[in-house]
């Protein structure tokens, strides 16, 4: 009998106190109906190939994570599947693998070994080096398996362990899709010699349309294009990247701030991006041109997600991003943005405002769409009217009124503005002040008693206000109707699941203008990197912050044109906290690292 469905692995689990004696005798008694209820449960949803992946279902290890045990000695732990699996890896001295989507070569696990000895026998290969296949294995009793993928394969086998469910999970999604690719790559290649040759933007080569050429309706394309869409929403990535090159296609999905990137065939590019450019209602034929779309799609447990397009002709074809507005993501609860307890206070002051401006500013990227939303969805309310005017509207939300710029039409942020007043605000957002028209409407707008919310371009909070200067704006205008400006930028937080202290020389870090406070020795965190993080030791991103309130003194500074200097020396005299400042606070915190501070806020900033 296989360990994994016999009484011993519930030994070797007391062994590593993992389970008490009294837990061992309750699987004991309840392991046949619970096997029925998971049977029963199961049943019903399983076809085809899952019913194949779910072959020896349900065994112990099924069972005894079905039961929710809490783990002896630790409150709200319970005994799940990894920890038996890698307890299992520890007893037999099988080294254990957690499964990385982003870390699996496509072509290793989908061409090594037949599909469906894959399924039936859970197991999965992800690397090739050297005449050593390295595979992964749900069963550690399958030794007679791994010497027939040796002798076909001609290569010596390194067994890892892992997961049922990881296992499964993945040789679903990648056959899936390389079933789709393939089948794809395969009618748009058949044509012969000319269908390899590129169709570019800057290589044109003339080739006669065939009629087998692939479509964007094509039911493989609309798999993979599927399947994208799912795995980048699953690994919260921000953005996808389709690229065209020369000879293949790649996939790029950004996630906390990093690309991570796959190789596709490129004969499927074309196809892909005729899919995506369906779906957002974008022009298919037009190929020159730079276009903009957005896709609106479902998750599981009814949740949705949208999709900012933008295509652009490069050398070798058209370039597709994605960006991915997550309502979860876009509206956040501000007291969790990363500000500090003073910036949450002054600014908590300016959404309380009556009248006034207040600009965002920060490079592209650093997050000012995600504070201006989760802004003005905490103040929204039945009692007051909110339009915004934006190029164009990111995230559709009921609580406010979107306007979208289409220039095309003469309707700009300037012409929307001359009538928006017409409308009844309360509160506008801006999507950005770009010129001394868009400026001046703002400023009117103000003037007349509405809060305006808008974001600038400037590397930090005091130099909005010469910004808006060099715009035209008359200084006394800018400083009666400001409130204030917030420059910010993203740094990865240090995961919570490998966090590790360390200790740094006090005068190494006071170079590069680290507060020391008369310390020699800086107790400091980093991420040793792990498998939640992907070795990275970072997960997720929070907000730094420089928050410039215009106080009395300031305004008179302001009206007397005043330079960015002076601005700057009274601000911080009176409280303000600098971006670099914020960063460090943050580093001594232990939520982001020095590298990460000096990565967003520059060195000596």
């Amino acid at each position: 009998m296989s360990l994994l469905n016999s009484e011993k692995l519930l030994d070797l689990l007391i062994g590593q106190k993992l389970l008490s004696k009294e837990q061992r005798q309750f699987v004991v008694l309840q392991k046949g109906n619970q096997r029925q209820k998971l049977l029963k449960k199961s049943g019903g949803r399983r076809q085809g190939d899952q019913r194949k992946l779910d072959q020896g279902f349900p065994d112990l290890v099924d069972i005894v994570v079905s039961l929710d045990l809490e783990l002896p000695g630790k409150k709200d732990a319970v005994l799940t599947e990894e920890i038996i699996m890698r307890a299992v890896s520890r007893a037999l001295k099988i080294p254990f693998k957690k499964l990385d989507p982003l870390d699996l070569d496509m072509n290793i696990v989908t061409k090594t070994i037949p599909k469906s000895f894959a399924i039936n026998h859970l197991i999965l290969p992800f690397q090739l080096n050297n005449g050593v296949l390295e595979v992964v294995i749900y069963n550690p009793d399958n030794q007679l398996v791994l010497e027939d993928i040796e002798r076909a394969n001609q290569v010596k086998v390194r067994p890892y362990l892992s997961t049922r469910s990881d296992i499964k999970k993945i040789l679903a999604e990648f056959f899936g899709f390389q079933r789709s690719i393939s089948a794809a790559e395969t009618q748009f290649g058949s044509g012969g010699e000319a269908s390899t040759v590129d169709i570019g933007n800057l290589e044109q080569y003339v080739r006669l349309s065939s009629a087998r050429e692939l479509t964007s309706t094509d039911q493989h394309i609309k798999a993979a294009v599927n399947h994208l869409f799912s795995y980048a929403l699953e690994q919260r990535a921000s953005d996808i990247h389709v690229e065209p090159k020369r000879n293949t296609c790649l996939i790029r999905f950004r996630i906390d701030g990093i690309l991570h990137t796959y190789k596709l065939p490129k004969a499927v590019h074309s196809a892909l991006t005729s899919r995506i450019k369906s779906l957002a209602r974008m022009d298919i034929a037009e190929k020159r041109r730079p276009q903009d779309g957005r896709i609106k799609i479902g998750q599981q447990g009814g949740k949705e997600a949208e999709l900012r397009v933008s295509t652009v002709p490069v050398s070798f074809g058209e370039k597709t991003v994605m960006r991915i507005l997550d309502p979860d993501v876009i509206f956040q609860d501000l007291d969790g943005i990363g500000f500090s307890r003073r910036d949450r206070v002054v600014y908590d002051g300016f959404m309380k405002s009556p009248h006034g401006i207040v600009l965002v500013t920060g490079p592209t990227g650093s997050g000012k769409s995600t504070t201006l939303y989760s802004t003005l969805k905490q103040i929204a309310s039945p009692e007051s009217n909110i339009i915004t005017v934006e190029d164009p509207v990111e995230m559709v939300h009921e609580d406010f009124n979107q306007i979208s710029v289409q220039t095309q039409i003469d309707v700009t942020f300037s012409s929307i503005l001359r009538n928006i007043l017409r409308q009844d605000p309360d509160i506008i957002m801006i999507g950005e002040i770009r010129d001394l028209e868009t400026a001046t409407h703002a400023v009117q707008a103000a003037l007349t008693g509405h809060l305006v919310f808008s974001t600038l371009h400037t590397n930090d909070a005091v130099s909005t206000i010469i910004r808006l200067e060099d715009l035209g704006l008359e200084p006394f205008l800018i400083g009666s109707t400001m409130l204030g400006a917030l420059a910010q930028r993203l740094v990865r937080r240090i995961c919570p699941h490998c966090t590790e202290k360390y200790s740094v020389p006090a005068e190494e870090m006071q170079k590069i203008g680290f507060p020391v406070a008369g310390k020699e020795v800086l107790e400091l965190q980093r991420g040793k990197g792990c498998r939640q993080c992907r070795g990275t030791g970072y997960s997720g991103r929070l907000g730094v912050f420089e928050i410039f309130p215009m106080s009395e003194k300031l305004k008179k500074l302001v009206a007397g044109r005043a330079t960015d200097s002076e601005l700057r020396q009274v601000a911080i005299r009176e409280g303000m906290t600098t971006l670099q400042e914020d960063a460090w606070n943050k580093v001594l915190a232990g939520e982001t690292t020095v590298e990460e501070a000096l990565r967003v806020t520059g060195e000596g900033h």
